[in-house]
């Protein structure tokens, strides 16, 4: 029997940093990552936190059953709105007759644990592309939208809505990205002595992050030091304002396409 011959490993021997909080989309992209052959340090420059404003929250609770769309713009937005809905609410009902939008995949995902369809996603995975083709496709003059965000995000899906579409926009924020101080982590450690072939960032926040614990990094002279690939364009912009080259930027914000981006940041030229 012919043996069938092993598939190429693009990022075997190269070590990569995965800089997202702990969690299920920082295992996919583990996962992704070793299964192109990379050995994977773990070093989540920021941290989530599930808060929100008790006024903001008793408004839009006081309002629920009015909002024509909900817009959630990462799972964590659906994580962080559920944990306070329920805390008001006892039956999933009580969002009332909203639709629902999101943003990605993941958070897709997300809303649909809670037994709920999702109405509308955009072809590309970022918030100004939700925007921008949910007011070109759907009639949202004088309509209310709540949008479900983190503190991070930008207010510019809220104005595209509100100036492109003519809805009536309100934003929610139901988490916080917040520095995570990483300075004892063996993973920075091993980075310090180490170094790296690439790092991975995933948000602007884990760019600021990174600049901001820059002196808790700092590889020694004969350590690998690595190149940045980005998620998005936003985070890509990050980078840059930071003065830290892009070697890459993902397709689309999936592990997969993350891990692409890296194996092709590292390809020989």
């Amino acid at each position: 029997m012919k043996e069938t011959a092993a598939r190429p490993r693009p990022l075997a021997g190269k070590r990569i940093v995965v800089t997202r909080p702990e969690g299920t989309a920082a295992g996919v992209l583990r996962d992704a990552l070793a299964a192109q052959g990379a050995t994977v340090l773990d070093i989540p420059l920021i941290d989530i936190e599930y808060t929100a404003d008790p006024a903001a929250l008793e408004d839009v609770w006081s309002n629920m059953g009015q909002f024509d769309w909900l817009v959630f713009t990462s799972a964590n937005g659906v994580r962080g709105f559920f944990e306070r809905f329920f805390e008001t609410f006892n039956d999933i009902r009580g969002i009332g007759p909203a639709r629902i939008a999101c943003v990605g995949d993941a958070t897709t995902a997300a809303v649909r644990a809670h037994h709920l369809n999702v109405d509308f996603q955009p072809e590309k995975s970022t918030a100004d592309d939700l925007a921008r083709e949910l007011a070109d496709t759907e009639d949202l003059a004088h309509l209310r939208v709540l949008v479900v965000a983190g503190n991070k995000n930008s207010d510019s899906l809220a104005k595209t809505l509100e100036t492109r579409g003519k809805a009536i926009a309100q934003t929610l924020i139901v988490y916080a990205a917040v520095e995570n101080d990483i300075g004892q982590l063996d993973a920075a450690e091993s980075f310090r002595r180490l170094g790296a072939d690439a790092i991975v960032f995933a948000s602007p926040s884990a760019a600021d992050s990174f600049v901001a614990q820059a002196k808790l990094l700092a590889p020694v002279k004969t350590a690998r030091h690595p190149v940045a690939v980005a998620i998005g364009p936003s985070t890509a912009d990050a980078l840059r304002e930071h003065g830290i080259p892009v070697a890459a930027q993902a397709a689309e914000p999936t592990p997969a396409a993350l891990a692409a981006a890296v194996a092709a940041a590292l390809s020989p030229k």
